[in-house]
């Protein structure tokens, strides 16, 4: 298990567009993802409704931990969605 904390740097928070490309990621076969905001309980990463539930604004921190076999990269690409830094 890896985890890690990131600031939601989008104006638009965590809005509809980067939570089901954050979903697709997380849904790989094989990992679990499961991600927090401040004191808030841990969710899934691989639901769309549990992630737009948690209403993530822009300057706010989630810590995302991430279990399985390629937990290093889909990690970093899963903070590369939340960061606004990611360039697809």
């Amino acid at each position: 298990m890896i985890a890690e904390s990131v600031i939601v740097r989008s104006a638009e928070g965590l809005h509809a567009r980067p939570a089901a490309e954050f979903v697709k990621l997380a849904s790989l076969p094989g990992h679990t993802v499961v991600l927090s905001k401040g004191d808030s309980p841990k969710i899934r990463g691989d639901s769309i409704l549990a992630l737009l539930s948690l209403g993530v604004k822009s300057g706010q921190k989630l810590t995302i931990e991430v279990t399985g076999p390629d937990e290093k990269t889909l990690i970093q690409s899963l903070i590369s969605i939340v960061s606004g830094t990611d360039s697809h």
